[in-house]
Parts: C-alpha cells; structure tokens; sequence
C-alpha cells in the first residue's frame, strides 16, 4: 500500500471488504515469498484448508462452502490429485458421491503451509494484547456467520 498513514475519515468510510483484500494481497504475496519450494495457488490453498478442516467432505458440499459451482471444484480437485495432494474415494452410503481427504503429502503440505501462516499471523498482530487477539479473531467469526446469513 502506498500511504499507510490514513486520515480518520479515510478508515471508517474504507469498505471492510477492501480491507480484507489488501490482507489477502500482503498474505499471498508472504506465501509466495515462503513457499518458494511449494508448487501451490492461493487458490489451491483454500481447497487445502477446507479439506483439512471438514473430514469426509464432499466435492458438492465444498462448492456450497467455497460459494463455487461444483463444475469449478472438480477441475481443482482434478489439480490436487494430479500433484497428490487430494484423493477421493466414493461415499460407501451414496456410490455417486466423492469424499475428499488430504494425502500423506497433502498433510505434509498443510502442516508447511500452517506453520507459515502461523508465523505470518503473529507477525500481522505482534501488537495485540491476547485479550485483542482474541476478540479479533471472535469478531471475524462473527462476520463470517453474518455475511452467510445475508447471503
């Protein structure tokens, strides 16, 4: 970002979503410096993550969570099979479903990609309480619930 020093009134008539932007920009531009050993999208990060953190799910209940057609989640999982990161195996109750979980590899990647963003989220808040820090953290869930709800 260009000038950092804001006005007042530049920081409270800014959209929260441009906020969120420039976040996600400065995180992307860290991963890419940090994972230079790492073949992997932001895009491909964020398949990574939900799969790691919704065991048994499904490519069409991921493209309900990403906001995604299921169309665009089966040409990522296709990606992250072919770099053996993702495998799917069929639902035993519902033969037409795909449950994905991460490979061996794919957990290495995840545990690699994790610490990193640890580190890079103790940096972006260095200067939080841990009061802060975790009121921080509870409001983003709860604009998280909020803007499904408006969806």
């Amino acid at each position: 970002m260009e000038d950092i020093n804001w006005k007042n009134d530049r920081i409270l008539l800014t959209p929260t979503n441009l906020y969120m932007e420039y976040i996600l920009l400065s995180y992307n531009d860290y991963l890419v410096k940090k994972l230079k050993d790492v073949e992997i999208t932001h895009g491909e990060l964020t398949y990574i993550y939900n799969i790691k953190y919704f065991p048994s799910i499904s490519q069409r209940q991921l493209a309900e969570i990403l906001y995604v057609s299921e169309a665009n989640v089966a040409k990522m999982v296709k990606k992250l099979v072919k770099k053996d990161l993702v495998k799917k195996t069929k639902d035993k109750e519902n033969k037409s479903r795909n449950i994905l979980s991460l490979t061996d590899k794919g957990e290495e990647v995840f545990d690699k990609i994790n610490v990193i963003t640890c580190g890079w989220e103790r940096d972006l808040t260095k200067n939080f309480t841990n009061e802060q820090y975790f009121e921080f953290k509870q409001n983003l869930y709860e604009l998280i619930k909020e803007s499904v709800n408006l969806g």
